[in-house]
């Protein structure tokens, strides 16, 4: 293929340190922004203006934030075998992710507009003695004078609470952060593979290969890790960096602040995006002649002239182009579907969805050329924080069945709850509506349930995801059982050993919901992990004690005739279907 040149940085050294990706990223204006250059510059671009990203319009001109094009985000993933564009379909509660969040906005456009003449200003909301505004979102009020409030709040100076102002305040709320965000690094491209823990666990004679018989041997010296001898081998049994290490030391050591994801659409920082793809997969400023492995159309595609180099505004058309991966997200209840990830689309070039993809509730699994692309469910907030619905708690402490609550009837009737009528009576009438409690609800609620985060990340060792089949951050008796053979499909030479250049790079994204912004995103690899909740037969879940969902001989305390007999397909492990299959059904049956 031709030898395609970025407009940013070609014909000579990149800049010496990338732009620090933005928290939050803010529509580019025409007006002020250069035309797109033919080479890039030679200097590196001005760090761009953070701004909060909730700032953006909670949907796209065509239609409001219950359109279901208003749910979708578009991401450039940074893999070790090239650029990934992705598209995110992501909904909470059955509903565009945004709506929720929109919602609450509407409601505090509403209490800042206290003479309700259709026009709410900041002096309106500084002159509030009951601070309802601040209260409604947890917020204490700020001690200044009206002058620097206005100063302050209004950014734009039009004496308007504008909805872009009010999604400020939201984000801030309970410390929730934006509606939607990125976070991670590639800190570990240059070392998840040399330093893998698990691959230095088993190179017993230290040539850096493993021999067949060397991954024969992978249960054997993966079981010597089980420090608490659960037969689980966590992460955090294999990572010796507490004790010193000089593997980990040197993987710390090994650094990279380049991100490894970067947002696309109308608030994308196409310096960075310029910046990281030199950074990443340039050689000498051109890309090497293989182009990307991973998506070896991609230049091609964004070449709209077919010049052979791409300039910033050919660049900008990953905008345009059809997603490599459309993923559906669904947190909370979504009627008939669970919550989780599926896909919904993978490029033709990459294999086809059912030979690639590996489902399971934790998330999603991709083996694509190059690179095992993890998209892991995290959900803080699985019930979505609710509780009784608004008419409930009415319904509750009506007394007279009128339709509306007085605070009489709510301090006979419930008075430890007395405090929260004035709370719930926002326009201070005296009177309190399902729709009052509804709103006052949802400011408590809805800003960490409707804050969504990507965290990217490099696999700190990218063997073992290969070895974590079900994505729970541990590998149970059965993936160590079944790790000689998931390593051995590695050698993709066949020559009976694996090489460092035959172990995929690994890539982790996690879909969040519900962290705070003082609550750190971690990697896959390096989270605590928490025992699943069990199902099955009362005496399955007792006899569970590591709670991987299965009991294996060790855990049984039959007989050896007895285990076999409950073991139907004879694979040495008893399963929750089956350990049903053996209690007619019944939860509290003996087998």
């Amino acid at each position: 293929m031709p030898t395609l040149l970025f407009a940013a940085g070609c014909g000579g050294n990149p800049p010496p340190a990338p732009p620090k990706p933005p928290v939050a990223e803010t529509p580019a204006n025409p007006q002020t922004q250069p035309k797109p250059a033919d080479a890039l510059p030679d200097k590196m671009p001005a760090e761009p203006v953070v701004a909060n990203a909730d700032d953006q319009p909670a949907a796209d001109s065509n239609g409001s934030p219950q359109d279901p094009e208003a749910a979708r985000e578009r991401l450039l993933l940074f893999t070790p075998a090239g650029p990934l564009v992705v598209d995110l379909k992501l909904s909470i509660d059955g509903q565009p992710y945004r709506a929720q969040r929109e919602e609450l906005v509407e409601d505090l456009l509403e209490l800042a507009d206290r003479n309700h003449d259709g026009r709410p200003t900041w002096a309106e909301v500084y002159a509030d003695p009951k601070h309802v505004f601040w209260r409604r979102l947890q917020l204490s009020n700020e001690q200044m004078d009206r002058v620097q409030f206005i100063k302050t709040h209004d950014t734009n100076q039009n004496g308007t609470v504008d909805a872009a102002e009010v999604r400020r305040f939201v984000s801030r709320s309970a410390n929730a952060g934006q509606a939607f965000s990125i976070d991670g690094s590639s800190r570990y491209r240059e070392t998840n593979a040399r330093h893998s823990l698990i691959r230095g666990l088993l190179d017993v004679d230290e040539d850096e290969m493993l021999s067949m018989n060397e991954l024969a041997q992978a249960e054997m010296r993966l079981r010597l890790r089980d420090a608490n001898d659960d037969a689980i081998v966590s992460l955090a049994e294999l990572d010796d960096t507490l004790a010193g290490d000089s593997q980990a030391m040197m993987t710390a050591m090994a650094y990279r602040n380049t991100p490894a994801a970067m947002r696309l659409g109308p608030l994308a920082d196409w310096d960075g995006v310029i910046f990281t793809l030199a950074e990443l997969y340039l050689r000498h400023g051109e890309l090497p002649e293989e182009g990307f492995p991973l998506t070896p159309s991609l230049a091609a595609d964004l070449d709209a002239n077919g010049d052979g180099g791409l300039d910033r505004e050919e660049i900008e058309r990953l905008d345009e182009i059809e997603p490599h991966v459309a993923l559906v997200v669904r947190f909370g209840s979504s009627g008939d579907e669970p919550p989780g990830i599926s896909v919904e689309r993978l490029a033709p070039s990459l294999g086809a969805t059912e030979d690639v993809t590996v489902s399971s509730p934790g998330g999603v699994l991709l083996n694509l050329p190059g690179v095992r692309m993890r998209f892991e469910f995290v959900d803080r907030m699985p019930g979505g924080g609710g509780g009784p619905s608004a008419e409930e708690q009415l319904a509750s402490l009506d007394a007279d069945k009128n339709g509306y609550l007085e605070k009489k009837e709510v301090e006979e009737k419930a008075p430890g709850m007395a405090a929260m009528f004035d709370e719930w009576d926002a326009n201070g009438d005296g009177m309190v509506y399902a729709k009052e409690i509804d709103s006052f609800n949802r400011g408590r609620r809805v800003p960490q349930a409707t804050a969504i985060r990507i965290a990217a990340n490099d696999d700190q060792d990218t063997l073992f995801p290969c070895l974590d089949a079900d994505f729970d951050g541990r590998l149970s008796p059965r993936e160590l059982r079944q790790a000689p053979e998931r390593l051995s499909v590695l050698d993709a030479d066949g020559d009976g050993q694996l090489s460092l250049e035959e172990i995929p790079g690994g890539m982790t994204a996690q879909i969040e919901r519900g962290a705070t912004m003082s609550q750190a995103p971690r990697p896959y690899t390096a989270a605590t992990v928490e025992a699943r909740a069990v199902e099955g037969p009362r005496w399955f879940v007792f006899m569970d004690s590591n709670r991987d969902a299965e009991i294996s001989a060790r855990e049984f305390p039959g007989s050896r005739e007895k285990f076999a007999q409950l073991d139907a397909d004879g694979d040495g492990f008893i399963t929750a279907s089956e350990a049903k299959a053996a209690s007619g059904g019944q939860a509290g049956e003996t087998p």
